[in-house]
């Protein structure tokens, strides 16, 4: 991927040579693909003054990551060949109100970079990479009532996108006809690293939890027990085992509130477990109650974190 911009007035130029051609190329190395006019169109249609378009191939003729300006800011989506199919954010630098939440949190001391604003968003959502410790999480903020809300989730995606069934390995699509996984209501997301290794998460409208696959579409997490049984929430030393419990906890040994919603499921010969850990701060009840939690999956067959979700709720 050629990360370097063109100028405006060449960027210009090429966008009208080629949109005359009907056709507006993928800014890559090798340019082997070309990003429809109507896409461009749509972008357009919304940021009627965008350009300096930058576009990256997600899914071949189906889907780009696109980059652009608009009265001096900078953007990014996701579009079709005929559509914006993602929210709209808009980069900021302004990262004074996140900065001063995580120096509150267990969190505290990371550094912030790539703060993305949603468009037209009604509870403040915005996105960042945060890097602590030497690891980097993808940030994601919003407002619910009168809770600031702080989710880290660690393993920041190169890339995160949604798919149609059709878009799935065909061993994860064979997987889920066989064992009533239904595709057709399901959101489907793929999370793909810096190394270009795959992550694909289908949760059923049905069910809590996702059913995840590796990059080769082999199960690696599910909730649910091949025998048919009920899964039973307990404590977390009541799932897993020793070992397996004392690695996911380190960092979070402070996190001692009681919970019981943890659980461990047998599916042919995989073992996947929920751990949940808690921590509360502060006077409840009071602006300086803070709760925080922190959600692991983890394969236990092959004792491999698969997610890792850290949330704070703060009062505002």
């Amino acid at each position: 991927m050629n990360s370097k911009r063109l100028s405006p007035l060449l960027t210009a130029a090429i966008l009208w040579l080629l949109v005359g051609c009907n056709k507006v190329y993928d800014i890559q190395e090798p340019d082997t693909e070309t990003v429809p006019e109507a896409t461009i169109t749509a972008i357009k249609t919304a940021y009627p003054d965008a350009g300096n378009f930058l576009f990256k191939t997600l899914l071949k003729d189906k889907l780009w990551k696109a980059g652009f300006e608009s009265n001096a800011s900078k953007f990014e989506t996701q579009v079709s060949p005929i559509a914006i199919v993602a929210d709209v954010y808009k980069e900021s630098n302004n990262i004074t109100l996140y900065k001063s939440l995580t120096d509150k949190l267990k969190v505290k001391g990371g550094t912030i970079s790539g703060l993305q604003l949603m468009e037209k968003s009604t509870d403040s959502t915005a996105r960042m990479k945060y890097v602590l410790d030497g690891k980097s999480y993808l940030l994601n903020y919003y407002i619910l009532n009168d809770w600031h809300i702080v989710k880290l989730i660690a393993g920041f995606p190169a890339e995160s996108y949604s798919l149609q069934p059709a878009d799935l390995p065909a061993s994860t699509v064979a997987f889920c006809a066989d064992n009533s996984i239904p595709l057709a209501d399901s959101k489907i997301t793929v999370n793909v690293n810096a190394e270009g290794k795959k992550v694909y998460f289908i949760q059923p409208q049905s069910q809590l939890y996702p059913v995840i696959f590796n990059d080769a579409g082999e199960l690696i997490w599910i909730a649910k027990n091949s025998d048919g049984t009920q899964l039973v929430n307990k404590p977390n030393n009541e799932v897993g085992d020793a070992t397996l419990l004392a690695n996911v906890t380190a960092g979070y040994e402070d996190f001692t509130t009681p919970t019981e919603v943890a659980f461990e499921s047998q599916f042919n010969g995989l073992k996947s477990v929920r751990y949940v850990f808690q921590k509360q701060s502060g006077v409840a009840g009071t602006k300086s109650f803070i709760n925080e939690l922190r959600e692991v999956f983890v394969n236990a067959t092959s004792g491999e974190i698969i997610y890792d979700q850290y949330s704070s709720y703060v009062f505002k």
